[in-house]
C-alpha cells in the first residue's frame, strides 16, 4: 500500500454493486494513498453509479454536493412489496398485477412530476430520536417517518412490460427512488419494489466520465483522473479579486467590493439556491492568476470569507 499523502481533488467513481459507500470510499482512498477523503451522498449497497469522492481540501466542499440534483435509472417489479423496498429485502406482501396499459403506466408515472410530500422508507439513514431508522427497523421496531417535501424535476418511462417498468428521473436532494417505485406499485394496488438502481449523474457532472474500481487499479497515473476541487461548484457565480483584495480575503478580512460580480458559469442558479441550503448567495473566489481561494459572500459591499481552500490541484 502506498504511503498516505496529502492529495486534493475530486474523483467521479462508478460505484459497483454489493458494497457500501463507505467501504468503497476506503478502498479508493487506499488506491490513491490519500490521507483524507469523503464521499458526497451514500448509495445503497445494491445501487451502482456516480459517487463523487473528494480528497483533501475537496472534503471542505462535500456538503454542497449533498444538495445537488441527482439523476437515476431504476427498474421496478410489480406485484411484490419488500420491507426494504428493494430486492435485498424480505417479501412482505404479494398481489396479482392488474392489466396495465402503456398509457396508464405513463399517466401514473407523470403524476409524480413536480413537488410532493414523500414518506421515506423505514430502511433509511433518517434519524428518529437520534437513531438511524434502518437500525431500528432491523431490530424489529416499527418505524413511522414523517413525509418530507421533495421535487421530481423530470421523469421518463423508459420501458414497460407486464410486471416490470424502467424509469429515468432527475430529483431533488432527499428523494428516495425506492419510495417512488413503492408508490407506483401501490397506485395499481399490487405493490412494487426496486430490482435495479443506478445513479447516472450528480449535478453539475452530467457530462463527466465516471471511473470504475477496475479502471482505477489499471491506471498508473491515478492523479490524472482527478478534477480540481472547485469543479464541485463549477456552476456557481465566481469573483476574481486583485492581488490586494485576494490577500485580505485569505487572511479573513473583509475587502470592499466596488465592481460587478462576473460570472463564468452558464447558469448561476446554485449561487442563489432555491432550496435555501448552505450555498445560498455564495461565490467562488479566485486570485488574479485564477487560483481558487475559497468561498465568499458579499454583504453591505464587502466580501466575507466563508471558507478558505488551502490546496489546489495543479
Amino acid at each position: 500500500m502506498p504511503d498516505m499523502r496529502a492529495l486534493d481533488g475530486l474523483l467521479l467513481l462508478d460505484k459497483p454493486v454489493g458494497c457500501t459507500s463507505n467501504g468503497v470510499l476506503q478502498q479508493v482512498r487506499r488506491l490513491f494513498g490519500a490521507k483524507k477523503a469523503g464521499h458526497t451522498g451514500s448509495l445503497d449497497p445494491s445501487a451502482t453509479g456516480m459517487l463523487p469522492i473528494c480528497f483533501g481540501e475537496g472534503t471542505k466542499l462535500c456538503a454542497y454536493l449533498l444538495d445537488a440534483e441527482k439523476t437515476y435509472e431504476v427498474e421496478g417489479v410489480l406485484g411484490q412489496s419488500t420491507d426494504t423496498e428493494d430486492a435485498d429485502g424480505e417479501i412482505v406482501a404479494e398481489g396479482p398485477v392488474p392489466a396495465i396499459t402503456q398509457a396508464q403506466m405513463h399517466q401514473t408515472v407523470q403524476g409524480f412530476l413536480g413537488h410532493s410530500m414523500q414518506v421515506p422508507p423505514a430502511y433509511s439513514a433518517i434519524k428518529r430520536n437520534g437513531v438511524r431508522a434502518h437500525k431500528l427497523a432491523r431490530k424489529g421496531v416499527e418505524v413511522q417517518l414523517e413525509p418530507r417535501a421533495i421535487e421530481v424535476k423530470s421523469i421518463e418511462l423508459l420501458a414497460f412490460s407486464a410486471d416490470r417498468f424502467s424509469l429515468r428521473l432527475c430529483v431533488s436532494k432527499g428523494t428516495y427512488i425506492r419510495s417512488i417505485v413503492r408508490d407506483i406499485g401501490d397506485s395499481f394496488g399490487c405493490g412494487a419494489h426496486v430490482s435495479r438502481l443506478r445513479r447516472v449523474s450528480v449535478s453539475p457532472f452530467e457530462q463527466q466520465r465516471m471511473y470504475s474500481i477496475d479502471e482505477i487499479q489499471q491506471i498508473e497515473n491515478k492523479d490524472s483522473l482527478l478534477l480540481a476541487v472547485d469543479e464541485v461548484i463549477s456552476d456557481w457565480q465566481s469573483l476574481t479579486l486583485d492581488s490586494e483584495r485576494a490577500m485580505l480575503f485569505r487572511h479573513g478580512a473583509k475587502p470592499q467590493i466596488d465592481y460587478a460580480v462576473e460570472t463564468t458559469s452558464a447558469s448561476a442558479d446554485t449561487a442563489e439556491d432555491q432550496s435555501g441550503g448552505p450555498s445560498k448567495d455564495l461565490l467562488r473566489i479566485y486570485d488574479p492568476s485564477e487560483k481558487f481561494l475559497g468561498l465568499g459572500k458579499i454583504s453591505d459591499g464587502r466580501l466575507e470569507t466563508v471558507r478558505i481552500i488551502g490546496g489546489q490541484l495543479q
